[in-house]
């Protein structure tokens, strides 16, 4: 989903991760003990303003040793519910920037000022989830964690349950604001990508691309693995500068959102 936890005490974090674009690969530290039990904050949570545009600026010895570093990373129990690479990338850059958030008379007013139709919707229903902190799980209601997508403090990077046919990351589809097939009896949670911040590549053209970029970046590659591997995707594609993966050739067309900075979210659900 967009993102998990304590909707009481969930706030925006500042933490940033350090190392200029020339400068020592940065490696990310959030906090000296261990954050797998503790609840997000400000403290432990590492937040990078425009982290895929810092991605971008990277050399390959830089982006090895992040990917590395990420493989180890002392991550909190609530996003490693099941392990996953991309989660841990994604935690590591610090791609943790909350979307834009509107009511409803200013949401239809942005679509308006994009020329966006409701065509251009995009939804992601669900039917609740279980959250864990602390050790002691709780059931979140789909309001609940629609609202947590929304203004949770972590992006929490989806499709670790269910596959990752378009890579990982939190699936959308283009229904022109209609409840989805999954959890459709919960929420619907409805936004549209914000054309400011997201940056979407298909799939084809992603994994053409990604196969020429691993030759130039030869340390990254053998470190992340085949960039036609699926669970490779969304790594590939935040390295090279793309937040959103598409797939054009679904009906409706399904997004993979890897980066929540890249949408806009209606305030109120379907």
């Amino acid at each position: 989903m967009g993102g998990r936890g304590s909707s009481s005490s969930l706030r925006s974090g500042t933490a940033t991760m350090g190392g200029a674009p020339n400068g020592p690969a940065p490696v990310f530290n959030p906090v000296q003990n261990s954050v797998a039990n503790q609840a997000p904050d400000a403290s432990n949570t590492p937040v990078v303003p425009g982290a895929v545009t810092a991605l971008t600026n990277m050399s390959d010895d830089q982006l090895a040793a992040l990917y590395r570093a990420s493989r180890s990373a002392d991550m909190p129990n609530h996003l490693n519910d099941v392990a996953d690479k991309t989660q841990r990338f994604v935690f590591q850059a610090g791609v943790n920037e909350l979307p834009t958030v509107l009511d409803d008379a200013a949401f239809n007013q942005f679509m308006q000022d994009n020329n966006m139709t409701t065509r251009d919707i995009l939804s992601r229903s669900t039917g609740g989830a279980n959250y864990t902190v602390n050790g002691v799980t709780v059931r979140l209601t789909p309001q609940q964690v629609t609202d947590l997508m929304k203004t949770g403090i972590y992006n929490y990077v989806g499709g670790k349950h269910g596959g990752q046919l378009y890579g990982a990351g939190t699936y959308f589809a283009k229904t022109g604001g209609r409840p989805t097939g999954y959890g459709s009896n919960g929420a619907t949670a409805l936004a549209v990508l914000n054309p400011k911040t997201a940056r979407a590549i298909d799939r084809s053209t992603l994994i053409s691309k990604a196969t020429t970029w691993a030759r130039s970046h030869p340390k990254f590659a053998a470190a992340v693995g085949s960039p036609s591997d699926r669970s490779n995707y969304s790594i590939y594609a935040l390295a090279m500068g793309y937040n959103v993966i598409t797939d054009h050739a679904t009906s409706p067309d399904y997004h993979n959102v890897i980066d929540r900075s890249a949408l806009v979210y209606r305030k109120s659900n379907y």
